[in-house]
């Protein structure tokens, strides 16, 4: 979905072209014609997933960076890193979220976990003693089956 690509090796100079993003959404169905208003749209909807993959990653970072600094406070009083991200203004559950993130990401090295919803990283972490990794895998593949595979997984942990 690149904005640029690099032409192929018969143009001599390599030049840059400029390659325009070309939305799937069907405006048909909802009998938007204008095509200014589709350009339009389509550069957003660019803009947007450009944003959230920027943000999914930096996300990441931030689990990574809360985890490390969790690491550095471990060895003080208890409760020294929730003062500390209390003071900056972090969350409990958003920060101890990110940190589980983080740390599903290195244990299982899937990209996929940058982008899981909440739920689907809080039933991995809650139940990654109960699955195997090729569980988590179909669960982290398939992020608009996710709930259903979870909903199916709970019932077998239960049970």
């Amino acid at each position: 979905m690149s904005r640029f690509k690099i032409l192929n090796q018969s143009n001599e100079k390599n030049e840059i072209k400029e390659i325009k993003h070309q939305s799937q959404f069907d405006f048909e169905k909802f009998e938007i014609e204008d095509e200014d208003l589709k350009d339009e749209i389509s550069k957003k909807e660019e803009e947007i997933i450009i944003v959230g993959k920027q943000l999914a990653k930096k996300t990441l970072e931030l689990g990574k960076m809360l985890f490390e600094t969790q690491q550095l406070l471990s060895n003080y009083n208890s409760g020294t890193f929730i003062a500390w991200f209390t003071y900056m203004g972090f969350e409990k559950n958003m920060v101890y979220r990110e940190i589980k993130r983080w740390q599903l990401f290195e244990k299982y090295k899937r990209q996929e976990i940058v982008e899981a919803s909440v739920r689907t990283i809080e039933f991995i972490n809650k139940n990654d003693k109960l699955l195997n990794e090729s569980e988590v895998i179909e669960i982290l593949e398939d992020s608009k089956e996710a709930p259903k595979i979870i909903k199916e997984k709970t019932r077998e942990i239960i049970m």
